[in-house]
């Protein structure tokens, strides 16, 4: 079958591997649509970074580079391993695929928390098989059925939508209370939508990019900073009600000036949810936390989120209009996916690539 492998640095090639054949408790998943996620453009421009090298496979699964890459991925069930439930899951069924790969047995796996497993690994990028690919694998209960409403192509939205509504949960934002979204790319758009979708009274975004000052408007945010333009601290507090700040932020950007703002945004007693991945070490005025009683938190991934986000989307709560912005085939994966996103990073919010032409 065709894939899409990933060598190294800048190194990805279309090429032809064995179709994987489902074992145990696996699920075989002919791809329809898969997502290129901000960690895919990390991987292709820094990387390997979490593909495990060739002197360090990973320690489930035992992949190395070179892997097929892609993990936000739609399609149908073609094969059953042995000891998958027949009753639940049937050849046919329509399904987007929850990537997390977790040992099972840790404290972390066993109090529900499997996405701070310490062997936490992802398929398409810690595994033998990924979604950019005809075939790829996953173990039944990573498997989420998705109703004929929603189509494959909205079926990729479900893994980065499941990491926004992860971090929205986590925050225990209530229904009528406020918040800031600092970064309007693919996930702070995504968390802004999650917070809306679950009775956020006002949302407001921090962005400096024209289109994606645009998307955050469209998409309902109350109104959009520039942090060029206006102090974005004044303008939350001068919003709130008692001009304190925000009762939540959402650092979606990951730099210095983005978490320095986030903090200072929140009212006394409010949280700032860290939800961007950082490339260097920053720094944090503990005083800023201390002397209101903040709270700071980290996110990452999902952990039980998949159902919850597919009825969302299935009953129209959570909108997902304009969340893709390009449709391309695995053959120009490289060119019109990876480069167009590096070199035009702010047009596009989701490019979803199918490894067949129809």
């Amino acid at each position: 079958m065709k894939a899409a492998v990933y060598y190294g640095k800048g190194d990805i090639r279309i090429q032809e591997v064995r179709v994987p054949e489902p074992t145990g408790d696996q699920v075989q998943i002919k791809v329809e649509w898969c997502g290129i996620c901000g960690t895919d453009i990390h991987e292709y421009h820094d990387g390997p970074v979490l593909v495990p090298n060739v002197d360090k496979p990973h320690p489930l699964t035992k992949a190395t580079l070179p892997l097929t890459l892609g993990h936000e991925f739609s399609g149908t069930i073609t094969k059953i391993g042995p000891d998958v439930d027949k009753e639940k899951y049937k050849v046919g069924m329509r399904v987007c695929a929850e990537p997390i790969i977790t040992c099972g047995e840790c404290k972390m796996c066993k109090e529900g928390f499997e996405n701070c497993c310490p062997k936490l690994g992802w398929i398409g990028l810690a595994d033998h098989t990924g979604g950019f690919a005809e075939y790829a694998l996953a173990r039944q209960f990573r498997a989420h059925p998705i109703p004929d409403s929603i189509s494959f192509e909205v079926g990729a939205l479900m893994e980065p939508l499941s990491v926004a509504w992860h971090a929205v949960r986590v925050s225990n934002i209530k229904m009528g209370q406020t918040a800031l979204v600092l970064g309007g790319g693919p996930i702070g758009i995504m968390v802004l939508r999650v917070l809306l979708a679950i009775g956020a009274r006002e949302v407001f975004v921090s962005e400096m990019s024209e289109s994606r000052k645009a998307l955050a408007i469209k998409s309902g945010a109350k109104a959009v900073f520039d942090p060029r333009q206006v102090d974005v601290v004044a303008e939350c507090k001068k919003a709130s009600v008692h001009g304190l700040g925000v009762d939540v932020s959402f650092d979606c950007a990951g730099v210095q000036a983005s978490i320095t703002t986030a903090i200072n945004a929140v009212r006394p007693r409010g949280t700032i949810m860290n939800v961007a991945i950082w490339e260097k070490p920053i720094q944090i005025s503990l005083n800023d936390m201390a002397l209101g009683e903040k709270w700071l938190s980290g996110c990452i991934c999902f952990a039980d989120d998949f159902p919850a986000v597919i009825a969302a989307v299935a009953d129209g709560r959570l909108n997902t209009d304009g969340l893709i912005s390009g449709h391309i085939e695995i053959d120009d994966i490289v060119e019109k996916g990876f480069n167009a996103i590096l070199n035009d990073k702010d047009r596009h919010v989701k490019i979803i690539a199918r490894p067949i032409k129809k």
